[in-house]
């Protein structure tokens, strides 16, 4: 593939730990310098943490609703590894720029709590709504959570060591009034319990969620506007 990929440097930035605290919920955070324009934005990002068993972490499609593309989220990390950003801009220009992480056995690590109790909560999510403002046109910021095992198909259950079969999160979409905020199609590596901190142009109607996952199990919530209001 003999795509032009450019240095990424003056156009966004990438924060990761060093030395990460837990390898299984990797913290990243792409921010990006400038806002989305109508006729010059960033279309879409896909992170890739280069060692892992399957390294594409997701394709993340963002429209000019998102006001600015800064995006946070977990990832898994196997193996000591360079964690990279690819953005891809509206005229197709892409920029990339990278990390190096210290972290090992993301992929394999087990979940923290027994298999009942996870999949008791699965597809429970959660809306923290960060910086709010009815202004027409603001941008404000909030954070997604969704419970879910996320389960690479690289771990054991650790009563019986039977291998635990992958299942995982593997389709998002965000939008407001009719209109999308963000989409994505991660894959096993991203962590437990998906995180996703993201900016929205508020047009004042409630955030709907759509999450599904490799079992095609579907879930929907829907945010309200007093919910943004009053940052539950």
């Amino acid at each position: 593939n003999n795509e032009n990929i450019l240095d990424g440097a003056k156009v966004m930035s990438l924060e990761t730990p060093y030395r990460a605290l837990d390898a299984a919920m990797v913290p990243i955070t792409v921010k990006f310098l400038k806002d989305q324009k109508k006729d010059d934005f960033i279309k879409s990002i896909v992170i890739v943490v280069d060692e892992n068993p399957s390294p594409v972490v997701g394709k993340f499609n963002f429209s000019q609703k998102i006001g600015n593309a800064s995006f946070s989220t977990r990832v898994r990390v196997d193996k000591y590894t360079y964690v990279r950003v690819i953005a891809e801009k509206n005229n197709g220009e892409k920029f990339m720029i990278s990390n190096y992480v210290k972290a090992a056995g993301g992929c394999s690590a087990p979940s923290l709590d027994d298999m009942d109790a996870v999949m008791a909560r699965i597809g429970k999510m959660k809306m923290k709504f960060i910086q709010t403002s009815m202004k027409s046109n603001s941008i404000n910021k909030a954070k997604f959570l969704i419970s879910h095992p996320n389960y690479s198909g690289l771990q054991f259950n650790q009563l019986t060591r039977a291998e635990i079969p992958a299942h995982f999160v593997n389709y998002i979409k965000v939008e407001q009034d009719g209109e999308l905020i963000w989409e994505a199609t991660p894959d096993i590596s991203l962590s437990e319990n998906p995180s996703f901190t993201f900016n929205y142009l508020n047009t004042g109607g409630s955030i709907k969620v759509s999450v599904e996952d490799s079992e095609g199990k579907v879930f929907n919530k829907e945010f309200s506007s007093e919910q943004i209001l009053s940052k539950k």
